[in-house]
């Protein structure tokens, strides 16, 4: 029990510093221990390396608990270092890079919180860590942009050299006709769920999938063979191909909101030599700039940076308290909000508030399992604000 609620205090606090914490466009910034690094930025544009870490700590044990996967992908990270590069000097701008450093088989950072630290309470903090820069990151974007696009970087070896673009659709869903993928359901399965509703020139579901302006058909076009696009719209029956994992379920559309995003799988051989590296992210860098303007903004590449540094937001005009809290919690908001939503540890929504004006409000959390929990509320004006808290049984004893 003392080890349950220490490791519990220590994640919530560590947490609730790195979510208030500003951050300069530009500038790295570690965790505790230096196992998660990131790179601050200033445009709609998010990149995740959950699997590229070479940190082996002896603190922290190799994964064995049930549904481990323990294989790095090579050369992500030195891609991601690469790309940022490449973007900025292609930009001027800098987008938000979160990357794992520790080796796959001591965190999953593309699992969820149980399977992905296997219950170490370091690595438990490191995962929590991975997420909420990227949800810090998030938060700007939508706040600075209203909208931007999710990147989730990965490594495959498959015999096929492509590059695996995971909207979260199975094969046999991107193999069915354009029609049934731009119905509202094959939609609301998609990771660009929100482009989908909401793009420059209204194109459909099955267009921005593997249409000539899809992501994928970018790619082909600098020379990059990309499944889906329009020279290569499905995978075929029996190819291996990866769908989307959990980071593109949690931090894209899919789950509501106005950041879309993929996961995507680079072959090996663009991974593996540095001078074939180089020219790919250079050619990478101009797909998501050209994505974004034919997509998100019209004359992005026109567009200076946004330089307001993250972590601006009035935060401390939205209180939470008491914190830990049991049985109830009173929220003080300081304006009218839209909406108003609690999201347990492993990113899933656990209940949601109809939007209210100013003032103190009492909300019932009595039943709610101990955890980590994050508040988000949304305004009308786009904005959107975060608090964590700390739900804990009145019966434990504090140590």
């Amino acid at each position: 029990m003392k080890h349950f609620i220490f490791t519990f205090f220590i994640v919530f606090m560590h947490i609730f510093r790195l979510s208030g914490q500003t951050y300069i466009p530009g500038d790295v910034y570690f965790g505790d221990h230096g196992y998660i690094e990131y790179h601050a930025g200033n445009m709609p544009v998010v990149i995740s390396e959950p699997h590229g870490g070479y940190l082996t700590p002896s603190t922290i044990p190799d994964r064995t608990c049930s549904g481990s996967v323990t294989q790095g992908d090579a050369y992500t990270e030195e891609l991601a270092y690469e790309l940022n590069d490449a973007i900025h000097a292609l930009t001027g701008c800098y987008p938000h890079i979160i990357m794992n450093k520790l080796d796959r088989k001591k965190l999953d950072a593309n699992d969820d919180y149980t399977t992905g630290a296997c219950g170490n309470p370091l690595a438990e903090v490191a995962w929590q860590e991975f997420h909420a820069f990227i949800d810090s990151s998030e938060a700007y974007i939508v706040k600075t942009f209203t909208k931007g696009f999710y990147i989730d970087l990965h490594g495959q070896s498959h015999t096929k050299e492509r590059i695996e673009l995971g909207y979260l659709l199975y094969t046999n869903e991107l193999q069915m006709s354009d029609s049934i993928l731009n119905t509202i359901k094959y939609i609301n399965y998609s990771s660009i769920r929100n482009l989908a509703k909401h793009n420059i020139d209204s194109l459909t579901h099955a267009q921005l999938l593997r249409g000539p302006y899809s992501f994928g058909s970018l790619l082909y076009d600098k020379g990059y063979p990309a499944v889906p696009s329009l020279t290569d719209p499905y995978p075929q029956t029996g190819d291996p191909y990866f769908t989307g994992g959990y980071n593109v379920a949690h931090h894209s559309s899919y789950q509501g909101g106005t950041i879309d995003g993929v996961q995507a799988e680079c072959n090996y051989n663009i991974r593996a030599n540095l001078s074939v590296r180089l020219k790919f992210v250079d050619s990478l860098a101009i797909v998501i700039r050209d994505y974004l303007e034919l997509h998100y903004f019209q004359n992005y590449s026109q567009q200076p940076c946004i330089n307001a540094s993250i972590g601006e937001i009035e935060q401390d005009q939205f209180l939470v308290f008491p914190n830990p809290a049991y049985r109830k919690v009173f929220v003080e908001v300081p304006a009218a909000y839209s909406s108003l939503t609690l999201i347990n540890s492993a990113g899933n929504i656990v209940k949601e508030f109809e939007g209210a004006s100013q003032g103190k409000q009492e909300i019932n959390i009595s039943g709610f399992p101990d955890g980590i929990y994050l508040f988000l509320m949304d305004f009308p004006d786009g904005r959107t604000i975060n608090k964590k808290l700390l739900i804990m049984d009145d019966n434990i004893q504090y140590y």
